[in-house]
């Protein structure tokens, strides 16, 4: 990076663009050239992993936090529709599917005003967008009319170009190249350089020419330092060598490891199952939308008999936690008040049980799951999941929200205004809700399903190792 690339995107005072590879330094040029700002300036991004990532950076580079406010475009473009709600004729709170593309709508109709132009402008005086790869169409149009009244600086990468969209994802070729002014190019493999990986570095700086140039990768050939390949069928349950990787990384506990896979639903699904057969040594992430703890809540609500309320707890406590059966006496199986006897094994777990039968609230509900998470025989495996489960809990306990569905909601709406730390340092994901993040090692799972893009993000977030489980000698499999 050049000295003097962060006072040139800081002074520059029209719409220009940074291509940014992955582990380039992009995050830290962002925070090198917030610094140099003498007024606020609006960092907006796609994920809240995103959030957290440049919040973590401002930090480390000690920039003053009253010279940034971050965000993800989606959450900015609600907030704002929603604080003007006559004029941008916009009241939905939780947004689904095809609403999002409608919210944009508005807020580019909203953004056509010229009293909410100097509300934006007196607030900030320059605007940064960070994984510009990743805006829809929608989300440019958004942005463009941002840069008709102060600076606009974007930031991205091309062969990062991941996000699978409802609206039309923006193309660079036509719409950013002629309209915006090429400030630079990172040229430094700085994530694997700084940590002594240097040879990884450059092998990944030749994958990635490789790939944007429509090639392949010659697993066949030496790798370098740090790229390991393994041949072995995880799908193959009777081969005891199968999770052999999976431990090995358990013997660094201050370690961070990702293992990678595909974001199709049945990628996720194999996902959660490997997390459930690792007994919850590697933990899933979970989508921001929590999809699967609404689809309880909305079951728990609309529940015929207090028997079948319990069914759907503790099927959803399955979801989370590994060895759940074994906890739970037969009766309370049933979801039947059972009595304890000299043989049962958990009295507390059967207790709270019988609580939640005889007055199915969030309290008995917290016991219930606090009690199966403290037992020796289960294994918490979907850390994230349960945990907001937990807090929206607790969120109902102490609120006089009427539901626990609308605590659900209210906890939601809540959380997508903050970043989503990853406190959990061995995890299992997908390329979607891991690109922008680093780990110290990556392993790569369900290569056969990865485009060229797809591989390319899951080879760039290890910065010390690489390992990739396939049993083909060149890779992509199938040609993006």
């Amino acid at each position: 990076m050049s000295d003097l690339l962060p006072k040139r995107l800081a002074d520059f005072p029209s719409k220009g663009y940074v291509i940014a590879p992955a582990g380039y330094g992009k995050t830290h040029l962002i925070a090198l050239a917030v610094n140099e700002a003498n007024q606020r300036q609006l960092i907006l991004t796609h994920t809240f992993a995103g959030v957290n990532s440049i919040q973590n950076k401002m930090k480390a580079e000690r920039v003053a936090s009253s010279k940034y406010q971050i965000d993800t475009i989606a959450s900015w473009a609600l907030r704002l529709c929603l604080a003007y709600p006559r004029n941008s004729v916009w009241t939905v709170e939780a947004p689904e599917g095809k609403q999002w593309s409608q919210l944009y709508e508005s807020c580019c109709r909203l953004l056509k005003k010229d009293f909410i132009r100097h509300i934006i402008s007196s607030t900030y005086s320059g605007l940064y967008v960070d994984e510009y790869q990743d805006c829809s169409q929608l989300q440019h149009s958004l942005i463009c009319l941002l840069a008709e009244f102060f600076p606009c600086r974007i930031l991205g990468d091309p062969m990062q170009a991941i996000f699978d969209f409802a609206d039309t994802p923006v193309d660079w070729e036509s719409s950013i190249y002629p309209s915006f002014e090429c400030l630079g190019q990172l040229e430094t493999p700085w994530r694997w350089n700084n940590v002594g990986a240097d040879r990884l570095g450059a092998w990944l700086k030749e994958v990635r020419e490789t790939l944007q140039n429509g090639g392949q990768i010659d697993l066949s050939q030496t790798l370098p330092d740090g790229v390991k390949r393994i041949e072995v069928d995880l799908n193959d349950f009777k081969n005891p060598r199968r999770y052999t990787v999976f431990y090995d990384f358990l013997k660094d506990s201050g370690a961070s490891v990702i293992a990678i896979q595909s974001g199709d639903q049945q990628s996720k699904s194999k996902g959660h199952l490997l997390a459930r057969n690792l007994t919850g040594k590697f933990s899933s992430i979970e989508e921001v939308e929590c999809k699967e703890m609404f689809s309880f809540l909305k079951k728990h609500e609309s529940a015929e008999s207090v028997s079948q309320c319990f069914s759907f707890v503790r099927d959803f406590a399955k979801k989370c936690l590994t060895g759940v059966d074994k906890t739970l006496t037969a009766g309370t199986k049933r979801c039947e008040i059972s009595k304890k006897t000299s043989k049962t094994k958990y009295p507390l777990i059967l207790e709270a049980a019988n609580n939640y039968l005889k007055n199915p609230g969030s309290e008995n509900i917290k016991v219930f799951f606090s009690l199966l998470k403290a037992n020796p025989e289960t294994n918490l495996y979907r850390r994230v999941l349960f945990n907001r489960f937990m807090n929206v809990l607790d969120m109902h306990i102490n609120s006089d929200h009427p539901t626990l569905l609308e605590s659900a909601n209210i906890y939601q709406r809540d959380f997508r205004y903050s970043g989503r730390p990853l406190r959990y340092n061995k995890q299992i994901s997908t390329t979607l809700l891991v690109k922008g993040l680093e780990y110290d090692h990556a392993v790569i799972l369900g290569v056969d399903s990865l485009n060229a893009k797809e591989l390319y993000v899951a080879m760039t977030r290890g910065s010390k190792s690489l390992t990739i489980i396939s049993s083909h000698d060149t890779l992509p499999v199938q040609k993006a």
